[in-house]
C-alpha cells in the first residue's frame, strides 16, 4: 500500500478546514440531510457572480460539507494505461472525539487479498495528523509519518495528499481567488494556491473551480515541476445530488496525465449520525472488524 484580474490574497487557513472526513467532500447521495438550513440561512451563490470574494465563497462551500459523524461505502475503479482495470470497495468512517477533533478510519472491503487493510487518521490540535496504518500480511499496526506518505494509495490515481486535498479543498497554501471560469458550460470561481517550501506537497501550483450555482468544486488541476498539468480531478455536475440545503457530488474522476490513467470513485451508500463512539478509532480498532452499520 504506497498508500483573469482579481487578485484577493489570504494566508489564513479556511473555516471549511474541518467540517468532516475527506470523502463527506465526495457526496451525501442517501440518508439524512446534511445540513437544516434557517431562513437567515438561505444564500443564493449565483447572485454573488464575479463580485464574490473569497471569504464568501468559503462560506458559501461550507455549508456543503456535513458536520456529523457517519459511514461512507464506496467503489474504486482504478484503469491503467492499457485499459487494465483494477476494482475495489472500501468504507470510511469519521466522527470527532471530545476535543472536536476529526477521527477518520478507512476499510479496505474488497477484493479478499486487500480486504482488511485499514487506514487511521487522527487530527492534532497543533500539528499534523497522526497515521496509522493496518496491512494483513503484517502482525502489528504501524504508524505512518506524513512526509513518507507518497505515491499512489492502493494502485489508485490518488495520493494521500490528494486525499487531504479532497478532505479540505480550500486549505491548503496561500490560497487567491484570481478569476471566473467555465466549465462544461457553467460559469466557476477560479481559485489558485501555491503550496509553500514547509507544505512537503508535490505540486507546485493547484487551481481549483468552484461551481458558481452550487458552491461545489467541480475541477481540481494539480501541476507539477516545470508548470506542467500532472493530475485533474473533475466531479461531473450531471452528477451532483441536492441533499437538503447542500449540493454534493456522488461521483469523482482523477486522471493521471503523466500516467495516462484514471480512477473513478462512486459512492454506494452514506448514513450519518450526530456521532460514532470514539473507540472505533483507535489502533486497537484497526485490529477488529468493521462493526455494523450506524442508522440514521
Amino acid at each position: 500500500m504506497r498508500f483573469d484580474s482579481m487578485r484577493l490574497r489570504t494566508s489564513r487557513r479556511s473555516r471549511v478546514a474541518r467540517a468532516g472526513a475527506f470523502f463527506c467532500v465526495l457526496g451525501a447521495v442517501l440518508g439524512n440531510p446534511v445540513h437544516s438550513a434557517n431562513a437567515s440561512d438561505v444564500f443564493a451563490p449565483e447572485l454573488l457572480g464575479a463580485s464574490a470574494t473569497l471569504a464568501q465563497i468559503e462560506a458559501c462551500s461550507s455549508r456543503n460539507l456535513p458536520d456529523a459523524a457517519g459511514v461512507i461505502e464506496f467503489s474504486l475503479e482504478a484503469i491503467g494505461k492499457g485499459g487494465e482495470t483494477t476494482r475495489s470497495r472500501a468504507e470510511v468512517r469519521w466522527t470527532k472525539d471530545d476535543d472536536e477533533l476529526v477521527r477518520v478510519l478507512l476499510r479496505i472491503l474488497e477484493p479478499a487479498k486487500t480486504a482488511g487493510t485499514a487506514l487511521l487518521i487522527m487530527d492534532r490540535k497543533s500539528d499534523q495528523p497522526e497515521f496509522f496504518v493496518r496491512l494483513p500480511e503484517l502482525p502489528k499496526v504501524k504508524r505512518v509519518r506524513s512526509k513518507r506518505l507518497r505515491g499512489p494509495v492502493l494502485g489508485t490515481d490518488f495520493s494521500f495528499e490528494d486525499l487531504q486535498r479532497l478532505r479540505e479543498p480550500l486549505n491548503r497554501g496561500n490560497l487567491e481567488l484570481i478569476g471566473i471560469a467555465e466549465i462544461d458550460g457553467r460559469s466557476a470561481w477560479l481559485l489558485e494556491a501555491i503550496p509553500g517550501p514547509d507544505d512537503g506537497s508535490e505540486y507546485t501550483r493547484v487551481l481549483t473551480y468552484i461551481d458558481q450555482r452550487h458552491c461545489v468544486p467541480i475541477q481540481v488541476d494539480l501541476f507539477e515541476r516545470g508548470d506542467r498539468l500532472r493530475k485533474r480531478l473533475r466531479a461531473p455536475q450531471d452528477e451532483i445530488r441536492t441533499i437538503g440545503s447542500a449540493h454534493l457530488p456522488y461521483l469523482f474522476v482523477m486522471e493521471d496525465l503523466r500516467r495516462e490513467s484514471r480512477t473513478i470513485i462512486r459512492i454506494d451508500r452514506f448514513e450519518t449520525k450526530a456521532r460514532l463512539p470514539v473507540e472505533q478509532f483507535t489502533k486497537r480498532a484497526l485490529q477488529e472488524p468493521a462493526p455494523a452499520s450506524v442508522g440514521h
